[in-house]
């Protein structure tokens, strides 16, 4: 997030393709290069937390 996250508070991440219209795609999102969700517009985390601290990213499957 460009914005600091407060601990507790919900989180909603979203991967935007400047290209496409509406803009939200389905991606695969990866904490840390690890994948943790697939396929999907949105990634929501619940009750952020310390532990949810790291490098987040979206890729399309063929768009990159």
């Amino acid at each position: 997030s460009v914005h600091p996250v407060t601990e507790g508070n919900n989180l909603t991440l979203h991967c935007l393709d400047q290209f496409t219209t509406p803009p939200n795609i389905r991606a695969d999102f990866y904490k840390d290069g690890s994948l943790i969700q697939n396929q999907t517009t949105e990634m929501i985390i619940p009750t952020v937390s310390k532990s949810h601290e790291g490098f987040y990213y979206c890729k399309h499957p063929e768009r990159g």
